[in-house]
């Protein structure tokens, strides 16, 4: 790579690496190099092998902050040690005996969080030795179509009997299968290249109802670590058939750590280690691209048409098309949602409303409110106007 060797784009002598690493940035249009040439660079420079998303998000961190310290004409020396007053204020508040519930709660959960992750690490080293992904890079292809899978109320670690479904690990694993050969078949017949995967949240069982806990045959450590490899093995098939996938990570209400929505906030939430666990079991895989949520919903764009993806939880299918744009400040096309597990469509002015199945099918919960709902996921085609086509990947009912 000729760009590499302009003597511009090294190290100076007494150059330390941060400016480095933000000279990089700032210039990259005058040094004509994109933020892939920069990830190598500074890969070489430190002896790591980073993805591009890392350095160029902590650039992004460089960027939000520096205007506001420069306008307080801080320098890094008085940050430093206000950053140092303020962290011992902190320890010295968990430190006294009149500290709020709430806050020991809070505390509580994220040394729970950090024990869950240092599980998930393990989990990952052991996998990698055992059972590596398959992939290989797809053959290019000449269209520009995109598609669209929705994954949402998967509830996995749930075991269901009742008279119209029947639900477990051997059957998430099928409907999983099935899922995945589904969305390659539609894709390929419909020529798609981009492939968008919206997790719209709930693929685990979880612990907060007590007919949720009844039925749980896995607690939800146990659950999610299951659950983020079987995405990491959908997501590599997938772009292994495609030229590019985009997924999107939205957390639902039953991966929360608390039975108590009031107990945790909405970062305390089983879910959101997915992220974590694809972008390391993923990260050498360089056509898959992830998007995590914030605030309960992701912005995107799906060919030109603008989207959010949402769990439900937050959002009332008759109120989130006027709530919505408010935080947005545009009006979306399309908002996708899961949660009430029904098949559901409908037009709202410049705003359609889509909302997904459930893997899991009819619950107890269904079955006491008398809910009919068949187990189903969605795939949608988009072209230049929109949705083109939407197929129902429907799954037999076992019983």
């Amino acid at each position: 790579m000729t760009a590499i060797l302009n003597p511009v784009l090294h190290r100076e002598k007494e150059e330390s690496f941060t400016d480095y690493h933000i000279r990089l940035f700032k210039n990259k249009d005058t040094y004509h190099i994109d933020t892939k040439t920069i990830a190598t660079l500074l890969n070489k420079d430190q002896g790591t092998n980073y993805d591009e998303s890392k350095w160029r998000k902590d650039y992004k961190q460089y960027e939000r902050w520096n205007d506001y310290i420069m306008s307080k004409n801080l320098d890094e020396e008085i940050l430093r040690k206000y950053e140092e007053v303020r962290l011992q204020s902190e320890k010295e508040k968990i430190r006294t005996r009149d500290q709020k519930r709430e806050y020991r709660k809070s505390i509580a959960n994220q040394a729970r969080f950090e024990k869950i992750k240092d599980d998930v690490v393990q989990a990952i080293v052991n996998l990698e030795s055992k059972r590596p992904l398959r992939f290989t890079f797809p053959l290019p292809t000449a269209a520009e179509k995109h598609g669209l899978a929705l994954f949402s109320d998967w509830h996995f670690g749930m075991e269901i009997d009742n008279r119209i479904n029947k639900f477990n690990k051997e059957i998430f694993d099928e409907r999983v299968e099935h899922l995945t050969n589904k969305v390659i078949e539609y894709g390929k017949k419909n020529h798609v290249s981009t492939l968008h995967v919206a997790n719209l949240g709930d693929l685990i069982g979880g612990l907060i109802h007590v007919s949720t806990r009844v039925q749980a045959n896995e607690d939800a450590v146990e659950q999610i670590k299951y659950v983020s490899e079987t995405l990491a093995e959908v997501l590599a098939m997938l772009a292994s058939e495609f030229q590019e996938i985009k997924f999107y990570n939205v957390a639902g209400n039953h991966g929360r750590l608390s039975p108590s929505k009031n107990d945790v906030g909405i970062k305390e939430n089983f879910e959101y280690l997915i992220n974590w666990y694809l972008e390391a079991r993923l990260r050498d895989i360089k056509n898959i691209s992830i998007e995590p949520e914030q605030d309960g919903f992701i912005p995107a764009k799906i060919n030109n048409h603008e989207v959010v993806f949402v769990h439900g939880h937050y959002d009332r299918v008759d109120q989130c098309v006027t709530r919505l744009p408010q935080l947005l400040g545009y009006i979306p096309s399309y908002i996708f949602s899961g949660h009430i597990h029904h098949n559901f469509e409908k037009e709202y002015g410049s705003t359609t409303v889509v909302v997904n199945g459930a893997l899991v099918g009819a619950d107890d919960y269904a079955m006491q409110g008398r809910f009919g709902t068949k187990p189903s996921q969605k795939f949608m085609v988009f072209d230049d106007d929109g949705v083109e086509a939407t197929y129902i990947i429907r799954f037999k009912n076992e019983n």
